[in-house]
């Protein structure tokens, strides 16, 4: 309980309470992805590691009493149709293996597949239809 009363503490120029433990996870999470990247790197395992980041969908923007997120410039949120509800973040890390880039194509999680399978044969570990 130690780490979330200090993130939350070093968030106090927040005023909503909720926004403040958002805040304190998010520290979290980034010192904790901080911490897996550098041990990777220590222990040489970087150069054969693929980090996956994604969302499932916008963020939801219609809670009761509340805004949780916001999807803007987009419209609409979670469960919705519009734009805000199915574009979210995501990306890809795989150190040495894929050139920096960015894409506001839709996609869908499964069209991740070919990408995947490419990195993993660059090793010719695998090979099709032999898993």
């Amino acid at each position: 309980k130690q780490w979330y009363q200090r993130r939350v503490r070093d968030s106090y120029f927040i005023s909503d309470r909720n926004q403040q433990i958002f805040a304190a996870m998010v520290s979290a999470m980034d010192e904790a992805i901080g911490n897996i990247t550098r041990s990777l790197e220590e222990n040489g395992l970087d150069e054969n590691t693929i980090i996956v980041f994604s969302s499932d969908n916008g963020g939801n923007v219609n809670c009761v009493h509340h805004y949780t997120s916001s999807n803007y410039p987009y419209r609409g949120g979670k469960r919705a149709l519009y734009e805000g509800g199915i574009k979210s973040p995501s990306f890809i890390w795989a150190k040495n293996r894929l050139s920096p880039g960015r894409s506001s194509a839709l996609i869908h999680v499964t069209d991740w597949l070919p990408t995947f399978w490419s990195l993993a044969s660059l090793q010719g570990t695998l090979q099709p239809n032999q898993p």
